[in-house]
């Protein structure tokens, strides 16, 4: 059984910014957002992206785009102090416009160097945020932009970085598809229910899906689902049982295990530390 671990978290429109230790293994999944990972702190630990392992530790940074599905491997020993930002594209487009940058942001690499510009920021942001000192948006936004500079300018020539595109086609059974698992993610639908749905078969459903949408039908289920819990639970005073009574869980320990397997943090904890914008 884990113990409780010390984490920070704020969230804003930007998305969300995690400080943890933790030597968890987290499951495979995805996030609509860019995910960054900095190490603070601790032992190295290693994340894995099909069969390419990704070792983080303080000379290194890890940088996901959006949809590309990942884990964490247990660590073998002590834990490690990650600094966690899982940023929204709107915000990050807006604030790259801002400073006369084009916008659509990708990384090219998923693991670069540490770069001492980018450490110092990565050290700034981590320690407003477990200090306390992010209680305005001003103050949440001042060194997670500090942090975002560096990392564009570390990892990104501005003048290649790629045009955002229109958008992936979408098929409109993938359309009928995606308004099915919105109205039902508190059931956990079934892939095999929700390709019989749209009518196409289980195979070509999860083809057609992951050309259209980017991800796999179940790392999305997984990510709607997570959504919504950490939004209620940051902002509604529904109960824990509530919670994982709407999300469609038999049992408030199966929600708990799930929350944790893609948060190394329980959702008693994750509530205790949310800092939700007004």
């Amino acid at each position: 059984m884990h113990q409780e671990t010390p984490i920070w978290i704020v969230t804003g429109d930007f998305g969300r910014a995690t400080v943890n230790v933790t030597d968890r293994a987290l499951v495979e999944h995805a996030h609509q957002q860019f995910n960054m990972l900095f190490m603070l702190d601790g032992a190295e630990t290693t994340f894995r992206t099909g069969t390419t392992d990704l070792p983080l530790d303080r000379s290194s940074v890890i940088l996901f785009n959006p949809w590309v599905p990942h884990l964490k491997l247990a660590n073998d020993g002590e834990p490690t102090m990650i600094l966690s930002l899982v940023i929204e594209q709107g915000w990050i487009d807006r604030m790259l416009e801002a400073q006369g940058l084009r916008s659509g942001l990708v990384f090219p690499n998923i693991l670069e160097r540490m770069t001492s510009a980018v450490q110092l920021a990565a050290q700034r942001l981590a320690g407003a945020i477990s200090r306390g000192l992010c209680d305005s948006v001003e103050d949440r936004e001042q060194p997670l932009m500090g942090l975002i500079d560096a990392v564009v300018a570390a990892y990104i020539a501005p003048e290649a970085a790629t045009v955002a595109k229109g958008g992936r086609p979408i098929d409109f059974r993938i359309r009928k598809a995606l308004l099915y698992i919105h109205e039902h993610a508190h059931e956990n639908p079934r892939i095999d229910e929700i390709a019989r749905t749209v009518g196409l078969s289980r195979s070509h459903f999860f083809e057609q899906f992951r050309r259209c949408v980017g991800a796999s039908p179940r790392h999305y289920i997984d990510h709607i689902r997570m959504s919504a819990a950490m939004r209620w639970l940051s902002t509604s005073e529904r109960s824990l049982v509530e919670v994982a009574d709407e999300l469609g869980f038999g049992a408030h320990s199966n929600f708990t295990r799930f929350f944790a397997q893609h948060m190394a943090v329980s959702p008693s904890e994750y509530r205790r530390q949310t800092f939700a914008v007004a």
